[in-house]
């Protein structure tokens, strides 16, 4: 019956390829040609990369990584507004899931606990509809089965989008904006922190100094998409 329901909805309006523009054929969200042009940085593999290093001097941070590069005229680029910016939430779940299935292998989500997504002030979740962090972290436990927690990790404060500002103001907009509730809850557990896109990583940085206040943690970072040369997803 939902095979039926989607081939109707097929022919009423076609599904098409958010980078490309063309009608899927049998893909769910994008068309393999495209799938196979996302240029992948191989960070589950390695040490002290590009986005390690933005996160190397907090506390309790112990490994990271981004699944694609982000290039200002890249195939990344229209995914993520369509992910963001054009109300298609379960694109982040099924992207989720496919870099959950291609870093399995490298044992990159061993031992993790819990999956953290970066969460929206409650104004820009009503805005937005949705957090597409969150989708993208369910995407990544369904193929590990690791629980995602969004009861302990809370933006307190409303701020401006990211997108808009340069790197030092990135950095002021959301220092503090972070808070951990029952911060004993989480004692020594390994925590793996999840956003969309990594630019100069302020925000991810202030979610990590959120976990000051809980004794023994460990968090390793784990992003979509990692921008080249501070280029802005919305730009």
């Amino acid at each position: 019956m939902v095979s039926l329901c989607r081939a109707i909805a097929d022919v009423l309006s076609p599904r098409t390829c958010p980078i490309c523009g063309q009608v899927l054929a049998y893909e769910e969200y994008v068309c393999e040609p495209c799938f196979r042009r996302l240029e992948r940085t191989e960070q589950a593999v390695m040490t002290e990369n590009i986005t390690e290093d933005l996160f190397y001097r907090e506390r309790h941070f112990v490994h990271g990584g981004a699944w694609l590069f982000f290039h200002h005229s890249g195939p990344v680029r229209p995914l993520i507004h369509s992910l963001k910016f054009r109300d298609n939430p379960h694109l982040g779940e099924w992207l989720g899931m496919q870099a959950a299935r291609e870093w399995q292998k490298y044992d990159f989500f061993d031992e993790i606990d819990y999956i953290v997504p970066v969460p929206l002030h409650p104004k820009r979740l009503r805005e937005r509809g949705y957090n597409q962090a969150e989708y993208i972290a369910h995407g990544i436990s369904r193929v590990t089965g690791i629980p995602v927690d969004t009861e302990h990790l809370f933006r307190r404060e409303y701020t401006l989008q990211q997108a808009l500002k340069d790197s030092m103001e990135r950095n002021r907009n959301v220092q503090g904006v972070f808070v951990v509730e029952h911060p004993e809850e989480m004692f020594r557990k390994r925590l793996l922190l999840v956003d969309d896109v990594i630019t100069t990583g302020a925000t991810l940085r202030s979610c990590i100094q959120a976990f000051h206040a809980v004794r023994g943690c460990k968090i390793t970072i784990f992003a979509l998409a990692k921008t080249q040369n501070e280029i802005s997803p919305s730009q």
